[in-house]
């Protein structure tokens, strides 16, 4: 749960408490495949130093682009990076050609 505190040190300043499951997480990912319509198989990346390609980290995840339509096939290529956000159990991504 996100839960926004208003705090006595000045107007405009907020402070944020996050709960439990709460809150977004993100990653960077790599698209393997297009799964079917808009959504994707796509693998969790590391990012490492400067000037080295990011590693794969465990299984592929379906993920939908939001930038498609959800109705007709994507047209992303395989090997785009994307960040991609958890929301609630499903995986997004907004990326455009």
């Amino acid at each position: 749960m996100n839960t926004e505190l208003q705090t006595t040190y000045g107007p405009g300043e907020v402070a944020r408490v996050i709960g439990a499951g709460g809150g977004t997480i993100a990653f960077a990912a790599k698209v393997k495949s297009n799964y079917e319509c808009n959504v994707y198989k796509v693998r969790i990346v590391e990012i490492l130093a400067e000037g080295q390609t990011p590693a794969e980290l465990g299984s592929e995840l379906k993920a939908f682009n939001l930038a498609e339509p959800f109705n007709q096939q994507g047209q992303l290529p395989q090997g785009t990076y994307i960040v991609m956000l958890k929301v609630g159990d499903k995986n997004v991504f907004y990326a455009q050609l």
